[in-house]
């Protein structure tokens, strides 16, 4: 895998050998609304080889034009997320205790994602959104203790 570089116009946005990355600068870059008003181009490149080029759309960030690449998902921001809130010493049994005090049953917040085949279901936003919020609510009730 080569070096990505994102283009809006003829500014640099990002140069990186992470997909991930890259796919958050064509995001944004395909929907700055400064560019898509004066009619100019948001350009990606893999290597030397230009993988797309667009006008951006005002508001609509556009998918990854390069479909070889893991595109990021639900998935990788539940991952992400669980990171972070191990980082601050939340863990699987503390996270599923405030799920299930928010009111979503749960006995593990990383088998909420598998599936019976030994796969990995795509979290939904509504999921991330409760976990989030059911932290947030359980970091208030031990602050107010």
């Amino acid at each position: 895998m080569g070096e990505f570089r994102i283009y809006l116009d003829d500014e640099l946005q990002c140069a990186t050998t992470s997909p991930v990355l890259a796919q958050a600068a064509w995001h944004r870059a395909s929907r700055d609304g400064r560019v898509a008003e004066k009619g100019g181009w948001v350009r990606a490149y893999e290597g030397e080889v230009t993988v797309a080029e667009m006008h951006p759309e005002p508001r609509v960030g556009h998918a990854w034009p390069d479909g070889r690449d893991h595109q990021a998902d639900l998935r990788d921001v539940w991952d992400s997320l669980l990171r972070v809130l191990d980082q601050q010493g939340l863990d699987d049994q503390i996270l599923a205790s405030a799920l299930n005090n928010f009111g979503l049953k749960t006995t593990s917040v990383q088998a909420s994602v598998q599936d019976e085949l030994g796969g990995r279901t795509v979290p939904s936003a509504a999921e991330l959104v409760v976990l989030l919020d059911a932290v947030h609510q359980e970091r208030r009730r031990a602050s107010e203790v």
